[in-house]
């Protein structure tokens, strides 16, 4: 998937729900443009919360974390806001702050942030702060409660800090947070009636550093007095022995969560360091609810003098909390993926992000920590093959901003629902040729207004991955029939862009532009235009359909990080839309050039009619450097596609 963040599926919810921001003069001054397709900002899948640490919004809906320098020993456990509206990820060294509100948790509300472009939770006022909602209401000692919880620790004692959650499950909406005293002890005078319990209690070291972690959901039937103990004695340590005897526990995250059948869930989850002991307090009958659980710990080791490694494990639960929390993983049963972080021929910073869960869904807060890998560097990355987890991974190198840590030129890929299968495999990334890739569009109508939401990747790779450049400052242009329509200027056409339909027509959509060199010399100048037919009156008001802007997939198995030794090279041709399945080419067409295009030779391409795929054998100059591509392709719903990209891969 090529997509940078999620776009929203509900038209209810404004079209695109000011997931990607319209931008440029022409934009600005066309009065009629509705307000759900100006968004005031340019949205971003990272958040910097008020302590420094960044969460950043990955590609299957899971959190990827990067604590603040200095801070890569605080943990960091979720809580769900109190409208049920977002996830509040609340670093250890700042619960009692949150729970008592001396410190706004709204300013935590991760996943509402990002979804409205947030960048900066500490810069945000108090007028932008109230459209988020913070932690459910916390309530105090009650004067005649109707229901006491007493909560103990793994040793029996009290523990330093935590809270509990409850729900009515006749009415999810009406929830609080119970906060024990001194003693351990939380009352709360609560109605007659059948509540869920999402509850945490937790331990802290110096620095304010979680030292252990309890963690459970319970059902509670409240009457005229009832009282529960949540004794943490009989919890059970979640641990994992790998093979490796040098390998040592990195981070790990972990969640549960009570789900009902088409009803509302909650649920409880943690990242946290390697010093940080975990107990899962025993699976209660809770009624109405099923129950699930996931570990995921990360170790690793130097690989006794060999090849630097990485364990990266997932353990799931659906249907009930596990027998036994005490993992044991053989490396045989493992996928082990040599990889080679080779770059495109620049050395740069890069990080790593896995995140593996069940394949029938998220379980808790899915949370994974981003790990710093350079290029070039090599890794042996073990993950845990099973048909039953799924892995979401992000790769990126590049340039950064030092103030802002974001991304100023570089390479990334994103890839969902991965199942291993044990054994090893190799490889190397990112490999090329970089093109232009497909567009990711959708067109909606807001209130009667029709208009058109794209994110287009001006640098891609499809040679067995799916790469996208970042980094490019380009325009785009809509037009009709020839005429020209809207445009917009000096973007990253890749963080999106939109523009307001009108009438039936012939549109065409242009996009180019250019980038700097610092990760790599590759695809400094990309083009793409695609025409197409589209009537903007058969989409009713309220209704949002996908707009399909197909790229030629360029594959050449000998190109590995932009560069290839063969001046005989075989190459495949194949129509790719956003999600990288391949489309039917009606036509098809390639040219390259060897001096920057200026002038192009057109390629003798071995057309197949029945797949609409074409392969071809380059005979590349002994005295070239560089291979530039235009590329031409038509579908069979008769959208065409026409994309240049300058110097799309290196000859050694």
């Amino acid at each position: 998937m090529l997509r940078r963040r999620t776009m929203a599926a509900a038209a209810a919810a404004a079209a695109l729900c000011g997931t990607i921001a319209t931008v440029g003069a022409a934009a600005e001054a066309d009065e009629h443009r509705h307000p759900a397709l100006t968004a005031p900002e340019p949205n971003t899948d990272t958040v910097t919360l008020p302590t420094g640490d960044q969460v950043r919004l990955l590609p299957g809906g899971a959190l990827g974390l990067a604590p603040a320098a200095g801070r890569e020993d605080i943990a960091f456990t979720t809580v769900p806001a109190a409208d049920g509206e977002g996830t509040i990820v609340v670093p250890g060294d700042k619960a009692d702050e949150l729970l008592t509100g001396s410190e706004d948790a709204r300013r935590y509300n991760v996943t509402e942030l990002i979804e409205d472009g947030r960048t900066d939770a500490a810069a945000l006022g108090e007028a932008a702060l109230r459209s988020y909602a913070a932690l459910p209401p916390v309530g105090g000692a009650a004067q005649d409660p109707t229901l006491t919880i007493t909560v103990r620790d793994h040793a029996g004692d009290v523990p330093d800090s935590g809270w509990i959650n409850w729900y009515d499950t006749a009415d999810h909406e009406n929830s609080g947070t119970l906060e024990f005293d001194a003693d351990g002890v939380a009352t709360a005078d609560l109605e007659p009636g059948d509540y869920l319990l999402t509850h945490a209690v937790w331990n802290l070291g110096p620095g304010d550093q979680f030292t252990e972690y309890l963690f459970g959901i319970s059902h509670v039937t409240v009457d005229d007095q009832t009282e529960l103990i949540l004794d943490g004695a009989d919890a059970a340590p979640v641990t994992v022995e790998v093979e490796r005897p040098d390998a040592e526990l990195v981070d790990f995250s972990a969640g549960i969560e009570a789900t009902k059948a088409g009803g509302p869930g909650a649920g409880v989850g943690i990242f946290g360091p390697s010093g940080t002991d975990v107990y899962l307090m025993p699976e209660t009958d809770v009624p109405g609810y099923e129950l699930a659980f996931l570990y995921q710990p990360k170790l690793a080791g130097p690989g006794g003098g060999t090849e630097p490694y990485q364990y990266n494990l997932a353990f799931a639960e659906t249907g009930g909390f596990p027998d036994n929390t005490s993992y044991e993983v053989y490396d045989e049963k493992l996928a082990a993926v040599a990889t080679d972080y080779i770059g495109l021929g620049e050395p740069v910073d890069g990080y790593t992000c896995d995140y593996g869960g069940h394949v029938s869904g998220d379980i808790g807060i899915p949370l994974c920590s981003y790990v710093y890998t350079p290029f070039p560097s090599q890794r042996l990355n073990l993950y845990t093959a099973d048909p039953e987890i799924v892995w979401d991974t992000a790769t990126e190198g590049g340039v950064y901003d030092p103030e802002t840590e974001s991304m100023l030129d570089g390479f990334k890929e994103e890839l969902e629902d991965t199942v291993f299968t044990p054994g090893r495999t190799e490889r190397t990334f990112p490999r090329g040729p970089l093109t232009a890739g497909a567009g990711e569009a959708l067109v909606a109508n807001v209130d009667g207004v029709v208009g058109i939401e794209a994110a287009v990747p001006l640098g891609a790779g499809h040679n067995g991955e799916q790469v996208v450049l970042d980094g490019y400052t380009g325009d785009v242009e809509l037009g009709r029939d020839g005429q020209r329509l809207d445009w917009a200027a000096g973007i990253d056409p890749f963080e999106g862009f939109g523009f307001d339909l009108d009438r039936a027509g012939r549109y065409s959509l242009s996009v180019g532009g250019s980038r700097e060199q610092a990760s790599g010399p590759f695809a400094f100048k990309s083009f793409i235009d695609w025409s197409f037919d589209l009537d903007p009156a058969a989409i009713e008001p309220g209704e949002e359909q996908e707009l399909v802007l197909p790229a030629v997939a360029l594959t050449a198995p000998d190109v590995e990080g932009g560069l290839t030794a063969n001046r005989e090279q075989p190459i495949s041709l194949e129509l790719v839309r956003d999600t990288g399945e391949g489309l039917k080419a009606a036509a098809m067409e390639l040219e390259v050039s060897y001096d920057d295009g200026f002038t192009w030779n057109a390629v003798d391409l071995d057309f197949d009619h029945d797949s609409g795929t074409a392969t071809a054998v380059l005979h590349h100059p002994e005295d070239a450097a560089y291979v530039s591509t235009r590329m031409t392709a038509t579908d069979t719903a008769g959208t065409e596609v026409e994309h240049t990209t300058i110097w799309a891969y290196g000859l050694r």
